[in-house]
């Protein structure tokens, strides 16, 4: 069988979950000279293991697609604060907790917690053993009805959990490891730059740039990896409620082992899966390695079918704005049979990737030794135009010639040499094999009991979207990036370390409105020595004519970092920067820019830093955009006194324009009609017909509960003139149907 990764954590909020996700709260563990504990007693060893053995039996997967996509080694575990460790107290009186583990040649370690309840105050860090790669911290917000926690893998073979609780903590936190992870092979280690051939004849989406609506569907699918030791590829999908509820498709075997767990306990496995959002290359031809910062983590179980494959989750938050995530529409028709078909997945857990078949596709019986399946229930895709799958790739979606998802991968034979026989599960067999709601896709997808056959895709914040700007993809010459030298005599990059001392550079931008700015997407060569130790500074400015108020500036820290609606922090779990790939860095203020602004970086260590950006070689553009600092003045490339240019950097910016968010719509489709009277500080709310006694809550985008009350007319207009101005999210339960919807005030 065939297996894709999504990684990245959705976060949504809705009465249906009270569960919080792997989100990150900011503060940091105690200094490095502080982690060098001399205890016999921090460490603790996991036993050797056959790593060949493991490698070959991985290997044999693969080949025979007989599992999912394998990278680590489980470890069962019961380590506490009671049973090993070190504990001390601050003189302050906060108790702290370390636990070492050591697992000897692991490329990383990642862990699960399967008893996580803090009290509020307290932190958990987890790191390693240099202190260059930190992932926390993880609060009582990270508190869960499961009572567990995954994270993410941290590199190396020693991982440090450090616990901080509070003198006056209200009660004792508790905190158990019960799983160990020994990564024996990269979880992308096919990555761009290596030596596996079954990429070469599967394109990235950047490829389709001409077409919108593959990047519509690009960005739908997500990579997943489940219990901290395998990958699959996942996909959102839409409803006809059209409220933005983040339901992700992907194939069942995903979650039980390749079905050798009998009866197995999907809540728990749902809520073990982190995913990866726009992890795709930024270039076409010399693909390489995509942004990972935009992760979340967690869901919850709606239904599974083993009969079909099929396996459906909900995200437990809705994924931030400046992910720009979309949920792709869907189709239960059987006689629709037109061309082109799509399939999207992340092989191997790789960057994503996009295959193309010419060929009609017939309902045929797939069939394997592990698994006995309805008859005639999967789509068979004959043969691959253009790409094929692997490992990695099962749970992905099989795309319509309307952009809407009909299957999701089971497995399959194919090859770049050999590009014939997958098998997709049909989502019409699907839709309602049996009648409980925990075997069918119906009763989630159809909540309106339509009976429709196909359903548009969805951008939940369609009132108010994100967009990427970029000065490469406009003129689709992002394939020709170089990094550019200055001539002799000088030395070292344009725009990186040089001698002649330059080391502020910054991309021009303009928008004609007023927009909110997210962060940014860096795309640069492998970076030598560890994040921890580069200096580097991302910087925002305003200017008409050139740089001159500086709006921001942070450090250049990229981290797998997600947006949270409970209280507005992010993740930062530090990135390695060895080789060429796309980085996000999310701005830790909200930035506002009207007119020309410029976002660049200041290397403030010039004489050991390799750091740089890719830029346009000269003859590509015909405007400058780029700029640099001259004896302490901006100035522009194309009037450089050694190399003076035309030329862009490849930084991209992520805005949200001020006048959207005005746009306060209900979203087409759904049986509910809310309008925020933004001059009259109301709210109106208008149920279907003969409806009456829904839930209305009102939260602040932070989570705070502003206002809840129960609708006893089905007409009612709320006032809520005491709020403050800002983006508020409206949740309103009726006979079991969520809605959900943002307003401006």
């Amino acid at each position: 069988m065939k297996y894709s990764i999504s990684i990245y954590l959705l976060l949504t909020i809705t009465f249906a979950f009270s569960g919080k996700a792997q989100v990150s709260h900011g503060g940091a563990p105690l200094p490095f000279i502080q982690t060098r504990s001399s205890s016999a007693d921090l460490y603790v060893t996991m036993p050797s293991f056959d790593v060949e053995e493991e490698l070959r039996i991985a290997s044999a997967e693969d080949d025979e697609l007989r599992g999912s996509y394998r990278f680590a080694y489980k470890f069962m575990t019961e380590y506490n604060r009671s049973n090993s460790g070190e504990s001390f107290s601050l003189p302050d009186g906060m108790k702290i907790w370390r636990l070492g583990i050591y697992s000897k040649g692991a490329l990383s370690i990642n862990v699960l917690f399967t008893a996580y309840e803090l009290p509020e105050g307290a932190q958990v860090f987890l790191y390693n053993a240099e202190q260059t790669h930190i992932l926390g911290s993880f609060t009582h917000l990270n508190n869960s009805d499961l009572g567990i926690l995954p994270t993410a893998p941290v590199r190396g073979d020693k991982l440090i959990i450090e616990y901080h609780e509070p003198a006056n903590a209200a009660f004792p936190g508790r905190l158990t490891v019960g799983e160990v992870n020994h990564a024996f092979r990269d979880l992308r280690g096919y990555e761009p730059g290596g030596n596996k051939s079954e990429f070469d004849c599967m394109p990235s989406p950047i490829c389709f740039q001409n077409d919108p609506e593959y990047d519509k569907i690009a960005r739908s699918v997500v990579l997943i990896t489940i219990d901290g030791v395998t990958s699959c590829t996942g996909v959102l999908l839409n409803n006809t409620l059209n409220d933005g509820k983040p339901y992700l498709l992907t194939a069942s075997h995903c979650l039980n082992n390749d079905f050798s767990v009998k009866n197995p306990d999907y809540e728990s496995v749902a809520g073990r899966i982190i995913c990866f959002f726009n992890y795709q290359s930024p270039v076409c031809e010399n693909v390489m390695r995509g942004t990972e910062e935009m992760s979340v983590a967690s869901a919850g179980y709606k239904a599974v079918n083993e009969k079909n494959d099929m396996a459906l989750l909900e995200l437990l938050e809705t994924p931030p704005v400046y992910y720009q995530p979309y949920y792709a529409g869907w189709s239960i028709e059987e006689n629709s049979n037109h061309t082109p078909y799509a399939g999207v997945h992340h092989p191997y857990a790789s960057v994503k990737r996009i295959n193309i078949s010419e060929d009609k596709i017939a309902l045929k019986t797939f069939s394997i030794p592990q698994a006995d399946f309805y008859k005639n229930a999967h789509w068979n895709v004959s043969k691959w135009t253009t790409g094929s799958t692997a490992a990695g790739s099962s749970g992905s979606p099989l795309f319509d010639a309307d952009n809407r998802v009909m299957g999701a991968l089971s497995g399959g034979m194919s090859t770049c040499d050999h590009p014939v026989d997958d098998f997709y599960f049909a989502l019409s067999k699907a839709w309602e094999p049996s009648s409980n709601s925990n075997e069918q896709l119906k009763y989630w997808l159809d909540p309106l009991k339509s009976n429709k056959k196909t359903v548009n895709g969805l951008d939940p914040w369609q009132g108010a979207p994100a967009h990427r700007l970029s000065n490469l993809y406009g003129t689709k010459q992002q394939d020709s990036i170089e990094v550019t030298e200055l001539p002799s005599p000088a030395g070292g990059n344009l725009f990186g370390s040089n001698t002649l001392g330059t080391q502020a550079y910054a991309e021009a931008y303009t928008v004609n409105e007023e927009a909110k700015l997210y962060g940014a997407y860096f795309i640069t060569p492998s970076v030598t020595g560890t994040i921890g130790s580069l200096d580097v500074e991302v910087t925002v400015y305003s200017g008409k004519d050139k740089p001159e108020v500086l709006l921001y500036s942070g450090a250049f820290k990229p981290a797998y970092t997600e947006m949270s609606v409970i209280d507005s922090s992010f993740i930062e779990t530090e990135k390695c920067l060895n080789r060429p790939q796309e980085s996000f860095i999310r701005f830790d203020k909200e930035i506002t820019v009207s007119g020309a602004f410029y976002i660049g970086y200041k290397i403030k260590s010039p004489g050991d830093s390799s750091f740089v950006v890719y830029n346009l070689p000269k003859g590509m553009t015909n405007r400058n955009t780029a700029w640099y600092v001259n004896k302490g003045q901006w100035a522009k490339v194309s009037a450089h006194p050694l190399l003076p240019f035309n030329t862009s950097l490849f930084i991209d910016p992520v805005i949200q324009y001020a006048s959207n968010l005005s746009a306060n719509m209900p979203q087409e489709g759904t049986p509910v009609l809310v309008f925020a009277d933004t001059n009259n500080k109301s709210i109106h709310v208008l149920l279907p017909d003969n409806k009456k006694g829904a839930v209305f809550a009102l939260y602040s985008m932070n989570g705070q509960l502003m206002y809840k009350t129960i609708l006893t007319q089905p007409q009612t207009t709320i006032p809520v003139k005491n709020l403050e101005p800002g983006i508020y999210i409206i949740n309103l339960k009726e006979d079991n149907i969520f809605y959900s919807q943002k307003v401006l005030f």
